[in-house]
């Protein structure tokens, strides 16, 4: 699929053999089963932030205990599978748009991925497909194409974007980056036509819009996530940028099986 995807070209036609034991049958009023669906939405939160921070190691556990859930386990054996796999290349694709990656090769990227999925009939596949998508999407984030030769307004943006769950300040943006504090803000507003701090509010509504939509996560864990001191700022930050409460917006995309507002 990673082949497929980078190139455009189809995979060579190398044999592959895919060897385990079909998953137990786990039925909804398995404790053990619920207990897994809880802690799959905790799972979820972990391996973006693994994500988003490049950290190796820590994706690779996460990834690797996502992987082993029952209750995704389950749901990638049901006659579900497609859209499991569909949810998380939305939630990752979101990720990537969000930190600064052209939202026409990513969406290009993402077409390629469902055309994939569309033709994978097999569920004893549906782990290992998923296992590629996640590790797909942790590698075009360390891909550094996007991030050469930048200038000044957009490594201010770059660094903003991948840390955009962080607690950001102009400061710690200002040492991170080598650069002169009282040089941010005319730079980058210069470029982007508003402050760094109304672009770090409005990409952390942007990635609580997409766990909003895709996760089950509390509201008070999306605040945490996304770097927002307090719940009620969150809230009240988010609506004043959509327009709506982020209880609101969750009720919307649910009765609306979409993620943007009308």
């Amino acid at each position: 699929m990673i082949y497929e995807t980078y190139t455009g070209k189809a995979a060579p036609n190398d044999d592959i053999f895919v060897v385990g034991a079909q998953p137990e049958s786990i039925y909804l009023n398995d404790n053990s089963m619920q207990q897994d669906m809880i802690s799959l939405n905790e799972s979820n939160i972990y391996l973006l932030r693994t994500i988003l921070s490049h950290n190796k190691k820590e994706f690779l556990n996460e990834k690797s205990k996502i992987l082993k859930n029952k209750f995704l386990i389950h749901e990638l054996n049901s006659e579900y599978s497609q859209n499991t796999l569909i949810e998380y290349t939305v939630l990752l694709t979101n990720i990537l748009i969000n930190n600064g990656y052209p939202r026409k090769d990513i969406y290009s990227i993402k077409t390629q991925i469902y055309r994939i999925i569309s033709h994978n009939h097999s569920q004893t596949l549906n782990i290992t497909l998923l296992d590629q998508i996640f590790c797909l999407f942790f590698n075009i984030l360390l891909d550094e194409t996007y991030t050469s030769e930048l200038n000044l307004s957009q490594k201010i943006k770059n660094h903003i974007d991948r840390n955009i769950s962080q607690s950001l300040t102009l400061p710690d943006i200002a040492n991170n980056l080598n650069i002169p504090l009282k040089e941010l803000n005319p730079q980058f507003k210069s470029k982007y036509k508003v402050t760094i701090n109304q672009y770090i509010r409005k990409q952390k509504v942007s990635l609580s819009k997409s766990l909003l939509y895709a996760t089950n996560l509390s509201l008070q864990d999306i605040a945490t996530f996304v770097g927002f001191n307090s719940l009620s700022y969150f809230i009240s930050t988010f609506k004043s940028i959509v327009g709506k409460t982020p209880a609101e917006y969750r009720k919307f995309c649910k009765e609306n099986n979409t993620k943007e507002m009308l």
